[in-house]
């Protein structure tokens, strides 16, 4: 439970005690929970979703989402991402591009890049067809879904999306530290997490989503899970092209990048 508190206040805003976060974790375990945090996200996500659609069109409610899940996990993956783009696309060298995304201020390709991001998770969000996610469930019967509750239907849904994009993006963080190994010298935000897991700490955080996903997505969802399998790959390959390895700012990147990836997926 220590453990789980630490990643908690880590990965999200949520009250959990400073306390935790102030204690030496231990990152095998710590991993573990990531996915986990990540479908505890979805979950409130869903929760919140409810009545935001319930009394706000959908195009409203799902811009109310994305504005709750940035407060939630206080923008921490988004800046990791600014910082990203700015150190890739704005350096010519290893040492240049690592020193630009340790600058706290962000730059014109962080910026370019956020607006992108954020601006194509929403028209994701929008453009998704819940009847069509429904159909990939082993849970569904087709015949019911005309009969149901539209605005349920809709509602039910749109939140397995976001459990799903949520417990993935955090999975991939795992994932993609322990195909690493630290970039920088000197410590960091990463550092505690990208030198101590392995590739052993990536299978046991991948069993819970990997089950959730292939219940609520049936063969779709092993597509998606195997397509951020791949993107993890060739984004750590890239990044240690860059810098070397990875940092807390590119593994704040992976999760952006993965989490959009699940969302173009479901318009497949």
């Amino acid at each position: 439970m220590k453990d789980f508190l630490w990643a908690l206040n880590f990965l999200t805003t949520v009250p959990s005690g400073k306390r935790w976060y102030e204690r030496e974790p231990k990152p095998g375990i710590v991993v573990f929970w990531f996915p986990i945090i990540g479908l505890l996200i979805g979950f409130i996500l869903t929760f919140v979703y409810i009545p935001a659609a319930r009394f706000f069109p959908h195009l409203v409610a799902d811009a109310i989402i994305l504005i709750v899940y940035i407060v939630m996990t206080g923008g921490f993956h988004l800046d990791g991402f600014a910082d990203t783009c700015d150190g890739i696309f704005g350096g010519n060298t290893r040492e240049r591009r690592l020193g630009i995304m340790r600058d706290s201020q962000i730059g014109s390709y962080g910026t370019l890049c956020l607006i992108c991001t954020v601006g194509l998770k929403y028209i994701c969000l929008i453009s998704i067809d819940p009847e069509a996610v429904a159909g990939l469930s082993f849970f569904s019967d087709h015949k019911t879904l005309k009969d149901l509750d539209p605005l349920y239907l809709y509602t039910c849904e749109k939140g397995k999306v976001l459990l799903l994009m949520c417990a993935l993006g955090r999975w991939s963080q795992v994932f993609g530290a322990a195909l690493s190994s630290y970039a920088r010298e000197e410590g960091g935000t990463g550092k505690i997490i990208i030198e101590n897991v392995k590739i052993r700490h990536a299978l046991c955080s991948s069993f819970i989503p990997g089950i959730l996903i292939f219940l609520f997505c049936g063969i779709k969802g092993i597509f998606i899970f195997f397509t951020v399998f791949i993107l993890v790959i060739l984004f750590v390959s890239y990044i240690k092209k860059k810098i070397g390895g990875m940092t807390g700012d590119t593994l704040g990147a992976l999760n952006e990048v993965s989490e959009l990836a699940v969302l173009l997926s479901f318009l497949l």
